[in-house]
C-alpha cells in the first residue's frame, strides 16, 4: 500500500508517519513538505515530496511519484495563522483541499483521509457533541475545514471515491521534532514553560475544559482506518480522547509528570483568575461512540507523551 501523507512533516503528520512504519510494515509513506521547508533528520526515513496545494504543477508531480492507494490530507493552515491571514486559510484549507482532491480523483486514487476540527461545532455549548450536532463555526481556521469537508463529500457521492472525514479533538504529545512549530498547544506549551523556567503560568483561571486525545492515538486511528477496508460507514467521525480535562489539571499533571521523571521540584502553577475570556468551565462531552463501534479503542498514556515532551524540551535549553 502506498500512502500519501501531506504535511507529513508536521505536528501531527510526523507522528502518523512514524507509527504506520511499524504498525502497517506493508504501506509505503510518502510524505509532502513545502519546497521551501528544510527536512528533520527523522524525515531521512521517508520518502519525501515538494508540494503545494496551490500549485496544480507540484500536486500533479507528487501523485505521479506512484501509484497511491490512499491520501491522508493534513496539510492546512493552523487556527493562529487563519486569524492572522483568512484569506490564506480560505485559499490553502478550502481551496487547497479541492485542488488536491481533484488532481487525486484524476489519478484513480480511491480513498482520502481528511483531518478537520471539532471547533467546526462552533463554541463548545453544555451537552453532548456528536456527528448529528449541527456545525456553527466562527473561526477562519474552523469555517475554511467545514467548507473542505463539503468538497470531500462531493468527491465521495460524485466522483466514487471512497472518503473519510475525521474531526479532530485537541491532540497532545511530542512531536517528533523541536522544529515543529506547535509550542502554543497547551499540553506543549506547559512543558515548555517547566523545563525552561521551571513554573508554570497560565493566561487565565485554567477553569476551561477541553477534550484531549494523545497522538499516539490519532495515529492509531488512521491505521485502524486504512486497515478497514471498506468500511468506513458515512465517512464522518469525531476523534476524541474521551479526556475531558480542565487547563487546571492539564498544568497539574504536567508539574507531576516534570518532578517524577526529572527529578526536579515540582513546578509552582501560577493562575490569572482576571482574565478569563469565556470558554466552557464543565466537562465537555465530546461522543466518539460512532468511531468506538467500528471496533477502534483508545490506548493514549498521558504521562508517557508528557515525557516525551519534557525530553524534547530539554533539548531547547
Amino acid at each position: 500500500m502506498n500512502i500519501l501523507i501531506t504535511g507529513g512533516t508536521g505536528y501531527l503528520g510526523g507522528r502518523i508517519a512514524d507509527h504506520l512504519k511499524t504498525a502497517r510494515p506493508d504501506a509505503k509513506a510518502y510524505l509532502t513538505a513545502l519546497e521551501s521547508q528544510p527536512l528533520p533528520a527523522w524525515a531521512g526515513n521517508f520518502n519525501i515530496l515538494r508540494m503545494d496545494v496551490l500549485d496544480d504543477k507540484s500536486i500533479a508531480a507528487c501523485l505521479e511519484a506512484c501509484d497511491f492507494d490512499a491520501v491522508v490530507h493534513l496539510a492546512a493552515i493552523n487556527e493562529i495563522d487563519s486569524m492572522k491571514n483568512p484569506e490564506l486559510a480560505i485559499d490553502v484549507n478550502a481551496g487547497g483541499t479541492f485542488n488536491l482532491l481533484r488532481a487525486a480523483s484524476g489519478r484513480g486514487v480511491k480513498r482520502f483521509i481528511y483531518f478537520s476540527t471539532f471547533h467546526v461545532y462552533g463554541t463548545t455549548a453544555p451537552g453532548v457533541i456528536n456527528e448529528d450536532s449541527p456545525t456553527r463555526p466562527c473561526h477562519p481556521y474552523a469555517i475554511t475545514h467545514r467548507a473542505a469537508e463539503d468538497y470531500v463529500r462531493y468527491f465521495a457521492r460524485c466522483r466514487d471515491m471512497q472518503t473519510l472525514v475525521l474531526r479532530l479533538s485537541n491532540a497532545y504529545g511530542y512531536p517528533m521534532d523541536t522544529r515543529v512549530n506547535r509550542w502554543t498547544l497547551v499540553f506543549n506549551d506547559l512543558c515548555r514553560q517547566a523545563v525552561t523556567t521551571g513554573k508554570i503560568v497560565l493566561a487565565s483561571s485554567g477553569r476551561q475544559h477541553r477534550d484531549f486525545i494523545a497522538l499516539g492515538d490519532v495515529a492509531r486511528g488512521v491505521a485502524h482506518f486504512l486497515g478497514a477496508g471498506d468500511k468506513w460507514g458515512d465517512g464522518l467521525y469525531n476523534l476524541g480522547g474521551n479526556c475531558s480535562m480542565s487547563i487546571l489539571q492539564v498544568a497539574d499533571r504536567v508539574a507531576g509528570v516534570y518532578a517524577e521523571a526529572l527529578s526536579r521540584p515540582r513546578p509552582v502553577i501560577e493562575t490569572a483568575p482576571d482574565s478569563d475570556d469565556g470558554g466552557v468551565f464543565e466537562p465537555v462531552r465530546y461522543d466518539i461512540t460512532k468511531l468506538l463501534e467500528t471496533g477502534f479503542t483508545l490506548t493514549g498514556d498521558m504521562d508517557a507523551e508528557i515525557r516525551g515532551t519534557l525530553e524534547l524540551c530539554l533539548t531547547l535549553v
